[in-house]
């Protein structure tokens, strides 16, 4: 198209639009992928600084709709920026909004000592093996390893936490009572 043939659709634009600037765009939330996360109130040292997250009833709003217990899963139904809202797989059914930085897309899978070591569709793993949660069923959890080799099979819930085996212990194994539904 010729220089002249643009001007002149650009100038029937503006006319016809009645307004020299682009149409203002309206950013719709668009819909979560479905992915599983785990809620989480620890701080940059893997300390538990909120034991309960707060979901609110809109982005960026004040008003809290419900609390949710570090470590608990939820899925992702909703996302407007950094804002994610979210329904508990697991514990009492909440639904709400917050902030992304609570929420973590990767866990660890964390056997028991002395080892720490995890069976992942029969094949053991280190310790802390990097894991995408997809699904919960009672108590197994469809998981996708993050390093080689990439499997995705099912583990035990009750293997699932935030952080890798720390020294001499295997960890902090979130707490019993939020996973019962």
């Amino acid at each position: 198209m010729s220089r002249l043939a643009v001007a002149t659709v650009l100038l029937v634009g503006i006319v016809a639009t009645g307004c020299a600037g682009p149409a203002p765009v309206t950013v719709l939330p668009q819909q979560g992928d479905g992915r599983l996360v785990l809620v989480s109130g620890r701080d940059d040292h893997g300390m538990v600084a909120i034991y309960q997250i707060p979901l609110y009833k809109e982005p960026e709003a004040s008003q809290v709709v419900a609390n949710v217990v570090d470590g608990t899963l939820a899925r992702v139904v909703e996302i407007e920026g950094q804002w994610l809202r979210v329904e508990t797989v697991e514990g009492p059914d909440l639904t709400g909004w917050v902030n992304d930085f609570y929420l973590r897309g990767e866990a660890r899978l964390v056997g028991p000592p002395p080892s720490c070591t995890v069976q992942v569709d029969g094949v053991r793993r280190d310790g802390g093996t990097l894991v995408v949660i997809h699904e919960l069923r009672g108590e197994r959890i469809l998981v996708e390893t993050v390093t080689p080799p990439i499997v995705q099979a099912w583990a035990r819930r009750a293997n699932l936490q935030e952080l890798p085996p720390q020294g001499n212990s295997c960890g902090d194994i979130p707490p019993q009572g939020q996973r019962e539904r």
